[in-house]
């Protein structure tokens, strides 16, 4: 070995010396800045695993409240879809019952047009009736060069009405 000291022209005690400086330097250098080093890197490394799990943990929270409010979406469009439904159902019953109305009032209306013309038919059939029995009277009475009693004229009157509705 001193054959190796010698070709390389190094002094055994100075390399020694040096060493051991070195190892002097190293442990110096451990105690002063490897564990402020090691004491930072680790602080750091809990502060960025902390904000990862921050960050994991409002990740998770943003898609819970996106599904929440997804869920919420659906649930407003369905009972939107609800209330359309029942608006339309609604729209149709009211629109029903009002043809049904307006039909029963047309049915009245009919019905009483035809009683009333039914009534002022025979109205004019028993005044018309009458006139004819009277002129037909007042005829006869001229033909027959005959005056005419009150009595009779009404027996005649009611014997030809009788016979006008006998034809009818």
């Amino acid at each position: 070995m001193a054959a190796i000291f010698e070709a390389l022209r190094l002094d055994l005690w100075t390399f020694l010396f040096q060493i051991a400086n070195l190892l002097i330097v190293i442990a110096i250098l451990y105690r002063l800045l490897w564990k402020p080093v090691s004491k930072l890197l680790e602080e750091r490394e809990q502060k960025i695993a902390g904000q990862l799990a921050d960050a994991a943990s409002a990740k998770e929270q943003s898609e819970r409240l996106l599904q929440e409010y997804e869920a919420k979406m659906l649930k407003v469009k369905q009972e939107a879809n609800e209330i359309i439904v029942k608006a339309n159902r609604l729209g149709e019953e009211i629109k029903e019952e009002i043809i049904t109305k307006a039909r029963e009032e047309a049915e009245r209306t009919i019905a009483h047009a035809k009683a009333q013309i039914q009534s002022e038919k025979l109205r004019a059939m028993a005044s018309l009736r009458e006139e004819a029995a009277v002129l037909a009277v007042l005829a006869a009475g001229k033909l027959l060069h005959k005056t005419i009693t009150v009595e009779d004229h009404k027996q005649l009157v009611q014997e030809f009405i009788q016979e006008v509705g006998d034809v009818q």
